[in-house]
């Protein structure tokens, strides 16, 4: 349990070091959703625009987020490097970037590195310019950790892409990539609209989880706090800020049940991070409190996804790993054909995931599913 609980934090792990350094009571949470419970528009004008926020964000988008063809096929012969954190989720990026890499003929090459350790980034990262690419690229590093070696990568005609952030990182030899603040504010809105159009704008508690020495978390809990203070006025939340040696320690689901246990009223268990409360279902039902709370999460891989088809979580948000990996090559072939970056790589694809509309869980859960067919038709390449 405490590998999988780890793993869901993964690309924001690196933040370890740097810390260091620097309705109420019982609804069943197989109850109805969106698709059901606020489908009659919730209760107040503010429930209503919740249901509304619900309902676009569990209809899946048919489209990539690039949408301008380039004027001609990219050239061959580049190379790309993926540095390759110890995680699961790193792997899935890296597969979405060498398979785009080779729809276009560029060289892809892989360096591992140690997520919770920047120096071996550091290392990484020098190691990577020795391969002459176009771009680099790695998840939830903070650019203070490696900021010494952007000098190298502007000299060399090169650039260096972090995905998955609080803060866009900037400067000389630095591209900005994706999930940054604004995402993490959309999903801890999303979060709150879930909540709201579920119990159809009536007052309910909920027990907010999160772990606030990555900073990636802190914009997603903020956002969801002010959405439900907006939505709902009668509702109130009770925030749960997990150390890092509880979670280290595997001692965040004893914590989550300790503290519904004590704060009464709960009815909403909600966590920044979906994967950080797989274990919880089953340890409720240990406690004698299955059905009890309804659970809510963000980011996702196939084991939480798979409990909202069992319907032990009500709703997750997906984690399109894979597809990011072409829109880092997306980034890279503009960048070669002296193009502008346009905004669609910046976007993560962010959908709401019910029991209703999820269909076959996914580690990397990409939408739209013909992502790499659309990528080759802007791109010229392919059929």
């Amino acid at each position: 349990m405490k590998s999988r609980t780890l793993a869901g934090a993964a690309l924001a792990s690196a933040v370890l070091v740097l810390a260091a350094c620097s309705s109420t009571g019982s609804g069943s949470s197989s109850s109805s959703g969106p698709g059901s419970t606020s489908a009659g528009g919730g209760s107040t004008p503010q429930a209503a625009a919740a249901v509304a926020a619900v309902k676009a964000a569990t209809t899946f988008p048919t489209t990539i987020p690039v949408t301008a063809a380039l004027p001609s096929k990219p050239p061959t012969g580049k190379t790309v490097v993926y540095l390759q954190c110890e995680q699961q989720e790193c792997g899935l990026e890296g597969a979405g970037i060498k398979a785009a890499a080779a729809a276009v003929g560029w060289t892809y090459k892989a360096v591992n590195f140690q997520a919770a350790d920047p120096a071996t980034l550091v290392a990484a990262l020098k190691t990577a310019l020795q391969y002459k690419p176009v771009g680099v690229f790695f998840s939830g590093v903070p650019q203070q950790a490696w900021a010494s070696v952007q000098q190298s990568y502007a000299k060399a005609g090169a650039f260096i892409t972090e995905n998955f952030d609080a803060k866009a990182p900037s400067g000389p030899g630095v591209e900005a990539g994706r999930g940054y603040t604004d995402n993490s504010e959309q999903i801890g809105k999303l979060m709150a609209d879930e909540q709201v159009a579920d119990s159809n704008g009536a007052a309910s508690k909920a027990l907010l989880v999160s772990v606030p020495s990555y900073p990636v978390f802190v914009p997603e809990a903020a956002a969801y706090q002010a959405e439900i203070a907006k939505t709902c006025p009668g509702c109130s939340v009770t925030p749960l800020n997990v150390t890092l040696p509880q979670l280290l320690g595997g001692q965040l689901i004893p914590t989550i049940v300790s503290a519904v246990k004590r704060t009464p009223g709960i009815s909403y268990i909600v966590s920044v991070n979906a994967t950080f409360v797989t274990q919880l279902p089953p340890a409720l039902a240990a406690a004698g409190l299955a059905g009890k709370f309804k659970i809510i999460g963000g980011p996702s891989q196939a084991a939480d996804q798979q409990a909202v088809l069992n319907g032990t979580v009500l709703a997750a948000v997906n984690s399109p790993y894979t597809l990011g990996g072409w829109q880092d090559v997306d980034m890279a072939i503009r960048k070669v054909m002296n193009m502008p970056i346009p905004q669609g790589d910046h976007v993560v694809p962010t959908v709401l995931l019910t029991k209703a509309d999820i269909g076959t869980p996914e580690n990397s859960y990409d939408i739209p599913s013909d992502y790499a067919a659309q990528f080759k038709k802007l791109w010229l390449v392919g059929s």
